[in-house]
């Protein structure tokens, strides 16, 4: 079925081209903010990286120049150019401040670090000179120590790192020691850096915590990190002295911040995971998502007010219209509004005055022919008659000496003057419980010893007040749904005691019992069902009961009711418990 626009509801028509213009500039300016909050995240999170690499950079830049500083000073000291130049092999001087023992001290107060594990010099003349930090090191192989003789004197002087970590475990650095005076080769310089030096000197500075930092050396080779797609294309990715990008490795993106060490030419190389960058931006996500939330709920209730105060004043004047077409030709608008609602409202009112004259004749006569009827209704046995019958019954009984008819009759003539002739709405609970007494009598004649009554009441709750036939349509309920389908004797028990307050009065049965749908049907009647409240032994009896005790003490009051197939009913009344204080209805 397709559905007009002049169809829907004028309320619709602007609550939602309001709601929708309201969503989209709030869902428009939360989009913005959030990316460009999202670009000043990222950016910070570059710039914290690029300071964090280089002072990572700066601090590996600080220890080999260190490193580079101490080697320099024992190559170019006089302790080491006369020991080298003048010591023979297998000769050996005496003494505490021989040449050899001072260049030996000298090596151990220089290189006496947790970083170093051994030094050794190399001499032309075969006398080497070795310390070590570590008891046991393992030397380089002869042939390992000719290739950095030999790198170290392809340098012309200059220091050699050789990035032997992959093997060894260490950096080497080689320097060849020359004459000063000469300038002529007089040994080597070889020097052992374990790799914890360098993997305190990356702790010491703190990197994103899902990071990364990868560190090659002049020619791209590991010093530190895992070997990636970065390490292979080294020489493309890293050409400048520093920088940063984005790059993609086995299908997730990272940002990438470099730095080119002067010194070493080491390249350090800080990854880290988008994803992290991400994860920041969350207490963002979730404040903008809150944002939008408030945004459309103050949008809504704006919209559903502004729409409300538009199409208030038709509803208002559709109801009234249907108000008079039921016959309510008294209903009236408000003419106090100035703008073209009022004018509608004035012109209804007018309309309707004018037909309410046209039906007063036609009111007036159905008015005469309802005091008619009333008097005919008030024509009807007068109550006082029945009385007057009973007792002329009860008089003929005890002349016969027939007791049991006398007290039936007195029964019956007592509940009849309660619910028919007594014109008071409220009973104590002791007036209540005498009536409940009366009918239980009449109902013990006529079932003859089918069940049996106890009686357990608290005293202090006797003049209670509670209102009339209360107890007695349970009662009566009770008997109909115990004794009446059940093949044995029943037992019947009224309670009534204090608890929390309140006043309770309990009438338990234990006969068949219900389930629950039944037991619900009887205080809440489905819809559309006929509530004929007269009928107690019907369940609306009870219905009638609760919802006249939830209207005179409130909601929290009324009746519960608890029961199961075979285990018999139990229903409870409850009430304030008023401690003799007078109440009062409205």
């Amino acid at each position: 079925m397709k559905i007009k626009i002049r169809d829907i509801p004028t309320f619709y028509k602007i609550l939602f081209p309001s709601i929708a213009i309201t969503l989209m500039v709030t869902l428009t300016s939360t989009i913005f903010t959030y990316n460009k909050a999202s670009e000043i995240i990222l950016k910070k999170t570059v710039r914290q990286s690029q300071e964090t690499v280089r002072q990572m950079s700066e601090n590996y830049e600080n220890f080999m120049q260190g490193i580079y500083d101490k080697i320099n000073y024992i190559a170019y000291s006089a302790t080491t150019q006369e020991e080298l130049c003048y010591g023979e092999k297998g000769a050996y001087e005496e003494g505490y401040f021989s040449r050899e023992r001072e260049l030996k001290r000298q090596m151990v107060r220089l290189f006496n670090s947790f970083y170093v594990d051994d030094l050794q010099i190399y001499t032309k003349n075969g006398k080497d000179y070795y310390f070590s930090v570590k008891q046991e090191v393992k030397k380089p192989e002869k042939e390992e120590i000719a290739k950095m003789i030999q790198q170290a004197t392809d340098a012309m002087g200059g220091i050699v790192c050789i990035n032997d970590l992959k093997h060894s475990g260490h950096l080497q650095i080689v320097k060849e020691v020359r004459d000063n005076l000469k300038m002529s080769p007089i040994g080597t310089i070889r020097l052992s850096i374990n790799s914890d030096a360098l993997e305190q000197i990356r702790k010491n500075v703190n990197f994103a915590s899902e990071g990364a930092v990868l560190i090659l050396d002049e020619k791209n080779q590991i010093v530190q990190g895992q070997a990636s797609e970065l390490s292979k294309k080294a020489d493309q990715l890293f050409q400048a002295t520093e920088g940063e990008f984005e790059y993609q490795m086995q299908k997730k993106k990272y940002q990438v911040v470099y730095r080119v060490s002067d010194t070493t030419k080491w390249k350090v190389i800080g990854i880290i995971p988008l994803r992290e960058i991400s994860a920041d931006l969350l207490p963002i996500q979730k404040q903008m998502i809150k944002t939008l939330m408030i945004g459309i709920f103050i949008s809504s209730i704006l919209s559903f007010l502004l729409s409300y105060v538009i199409v208030r004043p038709i509803r208002a004047t559709v109801l009234a219209m249907h108000r008079f077409s039921e016959g309510d030709f008294e209903v009236r608008l408000s003419e106090e509004r100035k703008d073209e609602f009022g004018e509608m409202n004035r012109v209804f009112n007018e309309t309707t005055r004018k037909i309410e004259e046209l039906m007063h004749e036609v009111t007036n006569s159905k008015l005469l022919n309802k005091e008619m009827e009333f008097k005919a209704l008030q024509a009807q046995i007068n109550p006082h008659f029945l009385y007057n019958a009973l007792d002329t019954v009860n008089w003929m009984a005890m002349k016969k000496g027939d007791t049991e008819i006398c007290d039936m009759v007195s029964a019956i003539s007592n509940l009849m003057r309660i619910s028919i002739g007594n014109k008071q709405d409220i009973f104590s609970i002791r007036q209540e419980l005498k009536y409940v007494k009366d009918y239980l009598y009449i109902q013990e004649t006529r079932y003859r010893d089918r069940f049996q009554v106890y009686f357990a009441i608290d005293e202090k709750i006797l003049d209670e007040k509670i209102p009339k036939l209360t107890i007695q349509p349970l009662v009566e309920n009770a008997i109909v749904h115990s004794v009446e389908v059940s093949k044995g004797k029943t037992v019947l028990n009224i309670n009534g005691y204090i608890e929390q307050g309140n006043v309770v009065i309990e009438i338990k049965d234990d006969g068949v019992g219900m389930d629950r749908d039944t037991l619900l049907h009887l205080l809440d009647p489905p819809e559309g069902e006929e509530k004929d409240i007269s009928v107690a032994h019907t369940g609306l009896g009870m219905y009638a009961v609760h919802q006249r005790l939830r209207y005179l003490y409130g909601e929290e009051y009324g009746l519960t009711a608890d029961s199961e197939p075979g285990n018999g009913t139990c229903i409870k009344i409850c009430i304030p418990f008023t401690k003799g204080e007078e109440k009062t209805w409205s």
